[in-house]
């Protein structure tokens, strides 16, 4: 229930609002008084949240006092939802476009956050047209994996190559396979998403408040990235004798591919 409480805060639920309308999915129809006694809620304050809960189409009532709720089904709750964080999201973009707003030509953001970090990458990946290479760990993964798998079936040119083990159905994922509890004892987490070869999101992935990350399409911090994820693989292909040639040829951003005839 934990997870569901925080997952329906993130949509604008208050806590008690949260636990009141699970407990009416576990059990409905109830009282207010039913209702405080099976979620936690204090007497004092749960017919001021049913009736908030009511007001906003959550749940509806029925019969006389004491009146009996139900909560809408989730289906009807998730298209309700999605109405409003269009209709919110249309109103702001009106708001935004009443502003005079020039940004810099080159985008650099400073990214505070582990939950911040896995939201950026997760917008990045949606946002992919032709490629996607990626450098993390399998708990990451498993918060990627959606999107990433997603975009795989557009036919979206992923890479994915990892020091730990990842099970996904992704044609080119190269991993050493390690033990992720093994490999934390020696080794940072990080995050490495190049998408389109023309922005990058990469920085530590450690599940706090104070990771720190960042997201730029600066030429010279995408060129040391990638560069950087092209000698992984590299090693990891000279190690496990694997033939990577192609995949790496296709990563190299330009005329770095005649760099080879000046050697």
């Amino acid at each position: 229930m934990t997870e569901l409480i925080i997952k329906l805060k993130q949509f604008g639920f208050s806590q008690n609002e949260a636990k009141s309308y699970i407990s009416l999915l576990q059990k409905s129809p109830m009282t207010g008084y039913e209702i405080s006694q099976r979620s936690g809620v204090p007497r004092s304050a749960i017919y001021e949240i049913l009736k908030k809960l009511e007001l906003r189409g959550v749940l509806s009532s029925d019969g006389d006092k004491p009146l009996n709720y139900m909560p809408v089904h989730p289906n009807e709750l998730f298209l309700k939802l999605t109405s409003q964080f269009e209709h919110n999201l249309n109103e702001l973009k009106s708001s935004v476009s009443e502003f005079d707003f020039r940004s810099h030509n080159e985008k650099y953001f400073n990214i505070k956050g582990y939950q911040a970090l896995i939201d950026q990458a997760r917008t990045m990946i949606n946002n992919a047209k032709k490629s996607i290479y990626c450098s993390c760990w399998n708990r990451e993964f498993e918060y990627l994996k959606p999107q990433l798998e997603n975009v795989d079936k557009k036919g979206v040119d992923i890479v994915l190559f990892s020091f730990t083990k990842i099970n996904t159905k992704i044609r080119n994922l190269i991993s050493y396979n390690v033990n992720e509890d093994r490999l934390r004892n020696i080794w940072h987490r990080q995050l490495m998403v190049i998408v389109d070869k023309k922005v990058v999101l990469l920085g530590g992935a450690e599940q706090s408040h104070s990771n720190k990350s960042i997201f730029t399409d600066n030429p010279a911090i995408l060129n040391i990235a990638l560069n950087y994820l092209i000698l992984d693989l590299t090693l990891i292909s000279d190690r496990k004798k694997l033939n990577l040639d192609e995949l790496i040829s296709n990563m190299i951003i330009g005329n770095s591919t005649k760099l080879e005839d000046l050697l």
